[in-house]
């Protein structure tokens, strides 16, 4: 048994068992005094390790994080898979260590008394009295309280709220500007008062009064100069429900004075231009009358009509229901408005199932009630619409394998395993492994070359020739790759290939690396070389060519001292 922990950082143990684990170690060997592996990470790296009985003398790997001189987890995970015993009593000694330290930083935080602790002993004239100061210091402490304490206000004074709006501005103000970095903190804190005063307001049935101080704040902030990241959209979000909740509950006086303002102020520049959208959208969906509402559906028919055999319908443009909202959509938004009742709503989607839209609706409808049958169907009718589009086919694919799963229908799963493999190119290493394992020998023996031959990208195809362990196709593959491409896919899967393969692994390398040497100038090129050149000596026959090279370089190449300087520690380590 070897001592190696105490080589390695805590984390990086830690990322090495989780390798191991998982099952990333691969081909282990072991000759006189040293061990070699292959690690499956990002590429597949290959270790090596040199023992002097129980203590690891030397370990190269061959990831960058190896090549700066750490110990990297990809050799623990090595050890921990040749050292199965020790895996296990580290395991274990990781979870106590993290108890223990959990524990001794509860002892260290429990001498002083929390602030939680002391906020729930406290009296609430000395609370009281510190919100105060705390408010008088500082005027954004002073809006956040304004802010949350206005949700529990008993009386409201409806001339007073315009002041605490003018105050939530003036806080984040500076020299008639919002910046960046204040303009967040106004948007919670005027959303919080908006919404809290709002509620009161309506509920004491003051809702012109609710809305004055929501538009008061809405034009408020179509005059100021901020610099916006979302802050104006989210604001006008609140506002414009605020205007919903009034207008669906006051009396038709109130209404229509809402109405006189909208149909003066609307378009008149009251507020900037693309924060008036807003406004002729309240205009146009919330207070129009039933006429109107109806010429808008006639309008929007239209639109729906035109997209007829169509899986996408056309999108129109709305501030409150959606930048882009399909017409369909806002039509049944529409209708409800109307009065329609969820029936007619229900017949009227049916008619349109051609709209990815509406197929989604009813999916995840069946998928929350629990009818698998009908979210099969509906997948099913999906894949024959949408089946240009790859991705969703594949998306609708993946979820009928896994309701044919949980059904048991192991047939259909299967079936549709292969067709996916075969028409989707990006499906997963996984979904290949599930395949493989519901075949015979002789199924897969004749269905793995299919689905290998039907991937067009070379970089999908070499996973899956380096998972069947089709070694001579795989070097093929790569061999007629441009240079860069042929350099990336031998980093690789290059360890894998070595053996048969290890004499051309090396004479592209060498190629490669004779033109790194060629035009390298600064240490970032120098180690790139190095890099490589510890690469290639991991080879049958990669010392004495590395050797070979290192020597040419030195003579050719005089001038350059840090490159001769470390190819000479190469050379005669």
């Amino acid at each position: 048994m070897f001592e190696w922990e105490y080589l390695f950082e805590p984390h990086i143990l830690k990322r090495g068992w989780r390798y191991a684990n998982e099952g990333a170690v691969e081909h282990i060997t072991r000759k006189d005094s040293q061990i070699e592996a292959i690690v499956a990470g990002s590429e597949y790296y290959k270790v090596v390790l040199d023992y002097n009985g129980p203590l690891i003398s030397n370990a190269y790997c061959s990831c960058p994080y190896a090549a700066k001189g750490y110990y990297c987890k990809h050799m623990a995970a090595v050890l921990y898979a040749i050292d199965t015993e020790k895996t296990a009593e580290l395991d274990n000694a990781f979870e106590f260590a993290d108890v223990k330290s959990t524990v001794i930083e509860t002892e260290e935080e429990s001498s002083p008394v929390s602030i939680e602790q002391l906020i729930t002993n406290a009296q609430r004239e000395d609370l009281e009295s510190i919100l105060r100061a705390m408010a008088r210091e500082d005027e954004r402490v002073a809006s956040r309280i304004r802010s949350h304490l206005s949700k529990t206000r008993i009386e409201i004074n409806p001339s007073d709220l315009k002041w605490d709006i003018d105050d939530i501005f003036n806080t984040y103000t500076y020299k008639g500007y919002i910046d960046y970095y204040h303009a967040f903190q106004l948007a919670v804190d005027l959303t919080d008062y908006l919404a809290s005063v709002s509620d009161q307001l309506c509920e004491m049935e003051k809702y012109y009064e609710a809305f004055e101080l929501s538009m008061y704040a809405y034009v408020r902030l179509g005059n100021c100069d901020i610099d916006d990241d979302g802050e104006i959209a989210q604001i006008t979000d609140v506002c414009y429900r605020i205007w919903q909740r009034i207008i669906l509950n006051c009396p038709n006086q109130v209404k229509n004075k809402i109405k006189t303002w909208f149909n003066v102020h609307a378009s008149d520049g009251t507020v900037i231009d693309f924060m008036e959208e807003a406004l002729r959208d309240f205009q146009k969906y919330e207070l129009a009358s039933n006429d109107q509402l109806q010429e808008e559906i006639e309008a929007l028919d239209q639109i729906i009509e035109n997209c007829k055999g169509k899986t996408q319908c056309t999108t129109v443009y709305t501030v409150f229901y959606g930048y882009y909202i399909e017409a369909i959509d806002l039509r049944i938004i529409l209708m409800r408005r109307l009065g329609a009742s969820e029936k007619e709503v229900d017949r009227y989607r049916q008619n349109h199932m051609n709209f990815r839209s509406v197929r989604k609706y009813y999916l995840e409808k069946a998928r929350k009630e629990g009818t698998a049958e009908k979210e099969i169907r509906l997948l099913q009718m999906s894949k024959k619409l949408d089946h240009d589009e790859s991705y969703l086919v594949h998306t609708y694919t993946e979820r009928l394998i896994e309701l044919y799963h949980l059904s048991g229908d192991l047939e259909s799963e299967k079936k549709l395993r292969k067709e996916d493999l075969l028409a989707y190119p990006l499906s997963s290493i996984e979904d290949f492994r599930s395949y493989r394992e519901m075949c015979s020998a002789e199924e897969w023996e004749k269905d793995r070359l299919q689905i290998i031959a039907s991937q067009y990208e070379t970089r999908r195809k070499c996973e899956l020739l380096a998972e069947e362990e089709m070694y001579d196709e795989l070097m093929n593959v790569i061999m007629h790759e441009e240079q860069e491409e042929r350099i990336k896919y031998l980093d690789r899967y290059g360890f894998k290939l070595a053996g048969e393969f290890s004499e051309e692994i090396l004479n592209t390398y060498g190629e490669y690396v004779s033109e790194i040497a060629s035009y390298a100038r600064n240490r970032s090129s120098y180690e790139i070389l190095i890099r490589y050149l510890l690469r290639m000596q991991q080879y049958d026959g990669g010392e004495e060519l590395v050797k070979k090279l290192c020597k040419t370089w030195i003579t050719q190449y005089p001038t350059r001292k840090l490159m001769v300087s470390e190819l000479e520690k190469l050379l005669y380590r």
